[in-house]
């Protein structure tokens, strides 16, 4: 039986995908049905953020953790499966090490 897995927001990932027109936000929304559908199904980022995942779709790029991976993000366990969204953007040069400065500053990642 595949497991289900609940969605979850961190601040920084919904102040991010409000700066969106609607028809990217519906896009966005899209892409997270995908993820957490199959949220093993994509690979860790590999600079300094361990424990985080990233999807890439065109030049979407969402960051994301899991509660059983990475369960210091939660303030408390959650009862089933989820899925944090943490960061989203449009690809740029920058993209991975600006999301790292604004994971750090919100205090996600030391």
């Amino acid at each position: 039986m595949m497991k289900s897995w609940r969605k979850r927001y961190h601040d920084l990932y919904l102040k991010l995908r409000s700066e969106f027109d609607s028809h990217v936000i519906q896009w966005i929304a899209e892409k997270e049905e995908i993820i957490v559908s199959a949220p093993l199904s994509f690979g860790f980022l590999k600079h300094e953020l361990s424990g985080i995942r990233k999807f890439k779709s065109g030049k979407l790029r969402i960051l994301y953790v899991l509660s059983e991976e990475k369960p210091d993000i939660w303030d408390a366990p959650p009862k089933e499966p989820e899925v944090m969204f943490l960061y989203v953007d449009l690809r740029k040069d920058e993209t991975y090490r600006e999301a790292l400065k604004l994971l750090r500053k919100h205090g996600v990642v030391q």
